[in-house]
């Protein structure tokens, strides 16, 4: 919250550039800002740009009881990054429609644990690495109501046009994702190995809420949140594990394609209305 606080500041600062300082502050529900210098007018239809940063919590099945280490199924933290390009249109009395196409990519990408002998350092006896992808697009609506408001900016002591948009939306989309654990243990006492790879493809059916704040050049700030409704339409599982002193078990789609929990993506960032 204080980052997503400090962010606000700062995009308050360079949109309040040429604001009359003496000017008071104004809140309108139909105030228009651009009939007289010619600056962006959110009460037009227009085109827009966005792009956020964001993270997710996305479910993995590793399942292993060794002699050295224990996991089980769990969520993994994704972070990543959403960009869309859409249009949006005004139908009047402060309310707005729009229509966008959005691309994501969320990872956690190689995190990687290894142990060494250190009488023989170059002699790696542990190994346990992680990699999580989640890829996809989505179309989506959202229904929105602007508001004006005229706030002063705490870092210049100036005053800032804002337009401020709560909004709904909801989404359709497919999406791909990418699991896969590779952990070993080899010492002359244990050797055991886990090897699995899951690749899903996703329906997604995603229903979300938020706000603009949009400033007189065309500049905004957003924050959301959204529960994206995965379903799971194929699914393949390759891997095999083993324990010290036994033999290998194939582990090649040992879990059946099912639906996930809903999954809430929590994002922040922005773009340019024009």
């Amino acid at each position: 919250m204080k980052k997503s606080l400090s962010l606000l500041l700062l995009f308050l600062s360079f949109s309040s550039f040429g604001i009359d300082e003496t000017a008071t502050p104004v809140a309108s529900s139909s105030l228009d800002l651009a009939d007289n210098d010619g600056s962006f007018n959110p009460r037009k239809s227009h085109w827009l740009i966005n792009f956020n940063f964001e993270g997710l919590n996305y479910h993995t099945d590793y399942e292993f009881q060794g002699a050295r280490k224990k996991f089980e199924p769990k969520d993994d933290f994704l972070i990543g990054a959403r960009m869309g390009f859409g249009g949006e249109l005004y139908l009047g009395a402060g309310f707005m429609t729009s229509t966008r196409v959005e691309g994501y990519y969320d990872a956690k990408l190689f995190k990687r644990d290894l142990k060494a002998d250190p009488n023989v350092p170059d002699v790696v006896f542990s190994e346990d690495k992680i990699t999580s992808q989640l890829i996809g697009g989505d179309i989506v609506q959202s229904l929105s109501f602007l508001f004006d408001m005229k706030t002063k900016n705490p870092l210049f002591d100036q005053w800032s046009y804002l337009t401020v948009e709560p909004f709904i939306e909801a989404g359709l989309g497919m999406g791909w994702a990418y699991n896969r654990r590779n952990y070993r243990y080899q010492t002359g006492v244990v050797d055991e190995v886990y090897r699995k790879r899951t690749t899903e493809d996703l329906t997604n059916l995603r229903f979300g809420a938020g706000i603009h704040f949009t400033s007189r050049s065309g500049y905004f700030f957003t924050m959301r949140v959204t529960q994206n409704n995965y379903d799971v339409t194929k699914k393949s599982v390759k891997g095999f594990q083993r324990l010290t002193g036994g033999s290998e078990v194939d582990l090649g789609n040992a879990n059946p394609s099912k639906n996930l929990d809903p999954i809430m993506v929590y994002s922040l960032g922005g773009g340019v209305k024009f």
